[in-house]
């Protein structure tokens, strides 16, 4: 019989590059979207960063799920079930936000 689950480390690391890909494509398609007028930042800190300078955005979309693994990885033997449940939460969160982000860039390309 196959097991599926997957340890906590696996967990983390797996977790941790998924968050930085969908981080990456976020920050990407937001650039892209404000580029052409058709979506606005709605967190103002995202906004100033993409007003400054675009790289600095993807910096902090570089930086972020980095220390969020990093942060995980050296809890993970004292709450297993917090870093699961952690990585999960942030995984659905931009999963929803990559579908708000396919939302309108469907909206707004096939005129």
């Amino acid at each position: 019989m196959c097991n599926l689950r997957l340890s906590v480390d696996k967990q983390i690391v797996i977790g941790s590059v998924l968050v930085l890909l969908l981080s990456l494509a976020d920050g990407a398609l937001t650039i892209w979207g404000m580029d052409r007028g058709v979506i606005e930042e709605a967190n103002p800190v995202m906004q100033l960063l993409i007003s400054k300078s675009p790289i600095g955005l993807m910096a902090v979309k570089l930086l972020l799920p980095v220390i969020l693994g990093s942060l995980l990885w050296q809890i993970r033997n004292r709450s297993r079930r917090s870093v699961s449940y952690s990585l999960g939460l942030v995984l659905l969160v931009y999963s929803l936000v990559m579908i708000a982000h396919l939302h309108w860039i469907a909206l707004n390309t096939g005129n």
